[in-house]
């Protein structure tokens, strides 16, 4: 069984968990690195560069490394990441990547790392349909909050390969209207049946995640739901949560200068 780096596997699961993972789209970094001088150590060297950390690459038939930003190496690796809201450009930037390496390989994991406080609908619901039509598992991870239609995308992973660190939280929340909505009583009433709409799909893809009931899920969508990992794991949004591994710390005896 592979396990995610830093983390140990769930004991009473037979779960084949996704390598560790990180997500954004970016451009490659122009300096050059000569590969005598990192070719045997290039997992060891981050440099912090205008833009964010970079890493050293070296791409197929280049006898040179390159310094490119680390979540684009993560992607070259079927890693991505989702560390902000949701909107529908971010969600544009995820469906591509997804509809690509679908297409280069369709039998090895693609994973998803989950921090977001939440999505647009429309993004929501157009990542989520593009997970549902991916031949590769996808596994997922929450790493700190999944909300709204975040906690909809982790929920909409691979059974058996979504998972949350033990720290993490979700919140079970059904779409609004959105922001700024006003006009005749007939324009109101339009965009709420629109929500009304989204909400009942909202709830049908729950349903269908946990195994819970349509009624039940419509119940808990009356109300903002916090769900603490192990929470979520009885819910059915996750099915399993990681736990840390342990650290061997040496104790060491330090002094402060000039005293004692």
């Amino acid at each position: 069984m592979s396990v995610i780096p830093g983390f140990l596997a769930p004991s009473s699961s037979s779960i084949s968990a996704a390598p560790s993972a990180s997500f954004t789209t970016t451009h490659l970094a122009t300096t050059r690195v000569q590969p005598t001088k990192y070719a045997s150590r290039t997992n060891q060297h981050v440099v912090m560069m205008a833009g964010g950390a970079k890493v050293p690459y070296k791409p197929p038939g280049m006898q040179e490394y390159i310094f490119i930003d680390v979540f684009e190496r993560l992607v070259r690796d079927r890693i991505l990441f989702i560390g902000k809201d949701l909107d529908d450009e971010t969600a544009n930037q995820v469906i591509a990547t997804l509809l690509y390496l679908n297409s280069e390989d369709e039998k090895s994991p693609i994973t998803i790392y989950m921090n977001s406080a939440g999505a647009t609908t429309n993004g929501g619901f157009a990542v989520y349909d593009c997970l549902m039509q991916m031949k590769c598992p996808i596994a997922t991870l929450n790493m700190g909050l999944a909300a709204s239609m975040g906690a909809f995308i982790c929920a909409a992973g691979t059974k058996g390969r979504r998972l949350a660190l033990p720290n993490a939280r979700f919140l079970i929340q059904a779409p609004s209207l959105p922001d700024g909505v006003q006009g005749q009583a007939d324009d109101i009433r339009v965009e709420v049946r629109n929500v009304l709409s989204q909400r009942d799909k909202f709830a049908r893809g729950m349903a269908k995640a946990t195994g819970r009931s349509l009624d039940l899920i419509m119940k808990d969508l009356q109300r903002d739901m916090y769900l603490t990992a192990y929470e979520a794991r009885e819910y059915g949004l996750i099915d399993q949560v990681l736990k840390p591994q342990e650290k061997k710390v040496m104790a060491v005896n330090y002094t402060a200068p000039g005293i004692g």
